[in-house]
């Protein structure tokens, strides 16, 4: 049950910043509009309480005043009808009525109040209340006056009064909600905007900063801390940039002498055919590694100067995929449905799916195939072989560097991911008996 509880409220509860305090704010203004009605409608029960006791008094304290100013020496207490109005009844010590009318529905409960010695207040119902006077005239003659009052004009007037707090509640809780949504908007508008430079900029350009000056309100504080942050991040990405540069620099210089100094042998002929496949395996192995280092260099370097900000389709890098694919297996393309012109280069585009490519071919029995599809933000490319699938036990750390399924080194797949995520985009996997599918998701320009 508890579990049922929270999961409710994760899910009534908004996500955004914005919307918890407007929720918050029409919580609020709801329970105080519930105290305030219920307050409101206390105080009006007890008013009118006291304003249907107060004129049951005066109208009894009337009565008795004019009943002792007319009364005359005598063993009988009489009473002219005409001093008496409708609601009003007189009865002598013996609890004998003399004069005067009521309501019927109150006149068995009058008659009950003929001899009461004490003044006495009784609801017949919910819309007639009695008071019941005792009195004792000047010329000593006894008796009890019963007065009436109608109460349905005051429980009409509590219940027009609850309408209007219920309207008025609801009224003042939405003006609170539009008005929370407002000012939390306009407040939280450049707060918006500035954590979206700030990624643009992390991700274009490292030189902008917001530069709003001395911290002497939340919005200039969260400047200076966002300043500082992108101050953080230019540092590593800078660092990160230097030491791929400096590292490819190393590499590349003995890479090149293997791969030179192997295919001057293969120029110069070997007779040993295990020594010549050993010789091209060197050629090919060094060409590959420095293919990855050229492309982890063009990852890690600033997209301006990596020709990042150029743009291009599936069907300008069709061909060169087509040339990856082994002669003993058939390419089928199925890119024609495809027209989205992709944020990135052909070259990048092509390094990413390259890895891809050279891992179908080496799964596939008899075909690969390359396709592409439009999304409303992206550009949805995909390879697919017919080979056995990927083994379960490499599903989880397909694209972590080492995991290989076929002897290789485990690179490639991590790597076309990275040029991916380097883009903005992302590399998923779809495994079953026929094959695997790799999707590479790429955004439009």
């Amino acid at each position: 049950m508890r579990r049922l509880v929270r999961a409710a409220r994760r899910r009534l509860t908004p996500k955004s910043f914005r919307g918890q305090i407007v929720v918050s704010t029409v919580l609020l203004m709801t329970a105080v509009m519930l105290v305030v009605g219920v307050g409101v409608q206390i105080l009006l029960a007890f008013t009118a309480q006291r304003d249907i006791d107060s004129v049951l008094d005066d109208r009894a304290t009337a009565v008795v005043a004019a009943i002792d100013a007319s009364s005359e020496d005598g063993p009988r207490l009489e009473v002219p009808d005409a001093l008496l109005e409708p609601g009003v009844r007189v009865y002598d010590g013996d609890g004998t009525l003399v004069a005067g009318t009521i309501e019927h529905e109150a006149r068995d409960r009058a008659d009950d109040l003929a001899t009461t010695t004490t003044a006495r207040n009784v609801d017949v119902n919910d819309e007639v209340r009695l008071r019941a006077v005792p009195f004792t005239t000047a010329t000593g003659q006894h008796g009890v006056v019963v007065v009436s009052q109608e109460t349905t004009p005051y429980e009409r007037a509590e219940m027009y009064a609850l309408f209007a707090t219920i309207g008025i509640g609801v009224l003042v809780i939405a003006i609170s909600a539009g008005i929370a949504n407002r000012v939390t908007s306009q407040a939280l508008r450049p707060v918006t905007r500035m954590a979206e430079r700030a990624t643009d900029w992390s991700e274009h350009d490292l030189s902008h900063r917001f530069e709003l000056g001395q911290a002497d309100n939340e919005l200039a504080q969260l400047g200076a801390t966002l300043d500082g942050l992108l101050d953080r991040v230019a540092m590593a990405i800078r660092s990160e940039q230097r030491l791929t540069s400096e590292l490819a620099h190393e590499l590349r210089t003995p890479l090149t002498a293997i791969q030179g100094s192997a295919d001057l042998a293969l120029l110069r002929g070997v007779e040993d055919p295990a020594t010549r496949d050993e010789l091209e395996q060197i050629a090919a192995s060094a060409r590959v590694m420095s293919e990855v280092i050229t492309t982890l260099v063009d990852v890690a370097r600033d997209r301006a100067s990596a020709g990042l900000a150029s743009t291009s389709y599936v069907g300008d890098v069709v061909d060169a995929v087509r040339a990856l694919v082994p002669a003993h297996l058939t390419f089928v393309d199925e890119t024609d449905g495809a027209e989205g012109r992709i944020a990135a280069p052909p070259e990048l585009v092509l390094r990413m799916l390259a890895p891809l490519v050279d891992n179908a071919a080496a799964h596939a029995r008899t075909t690969v195939r390359l396709g592409a599809v439009d999304t409303a933000t992206s550009v949805e490319v995909s390879v697919a072989d017919d080979g056995a699938g990927i083994d379960p036990a490499l599903r989880d750390t397909l694209f972590s560097v080492g995991a290989s399924g076929g002897g290789g080194t485990g690179l490639g797949l991590g790597i076309a991911r990275r040029v991916a995520r380097s883009v903005g985009g992302s590399v998923d996997v779809t495994s079953h008996d026929q094959g695997a599918r790799f999707t590479v998701s790429l955004p439009r320009a």
